[in-house]
């Protein structure tokens, strides 16, 4: 079971990583939406899609492997409160990439308040993903 765990952990890292990308990347393009012409807002939209696909495919891993890692390497025991500061952020991050979903589909239909809602909604991700950065840190390195 510690090498599976560990594989899990392996995967939960790659996730994150693929996941963090995507924190960084959306609020550039997002700042970049409402000032765009239309041909380029078209193709920042599909880069945005793209991104948000792949995004999805590693909330969707972070979440099963982080519950299994939980499962396997701790036994259900949560470390420390920074475990539930970093689940608070995981929380909010879904909230935040909720919204700019349903945000998304209002500048694709060009609704130029969305388009520049977008980069608002991309640095609350980055935010809440700096938490859960800076939380784990903390959950998982403390005496």
């Amino acid at each position: 079971m510690y090498v599976i765990g560990l594989i899990l952990f392996f995967i939960h890292i790659v996730a994150f990583v693929a996941g963090g990308a995507n924190s960084v990347v959306m609020p550039i393009i997002g700042g970049k939406m409402a000032t765009a012409t239309p041909d380029t807002r078209a193709a920042l939209i599909t880069i945005a899609d793209t991104l948000a696909k792949v995004g999805k495919v590693a909330m969707g891993t972070l979440l099963v492997s982080g519950i299994l890692v939980l499962w396997l390497k701790y036994d259900w025991v949560v470390p420390n409160v920074w475990f539930w500061v970093k689940m608070a952020g995981v929380v909010a991050m879904l909230v935040f990439i909720s919204l700019n979903e349903v945000n998304a589909r209002k500048a694709r239909t060009g609704d130029m308040a969305a388009a520049a809602n977008s980069k608002r909604f991309g640095q609350l991700t980055a935010l809440a993903f700096a938490v859960v950065i800076f939380s784990a840190v903390f959950a998982f390195n403390s005496n």
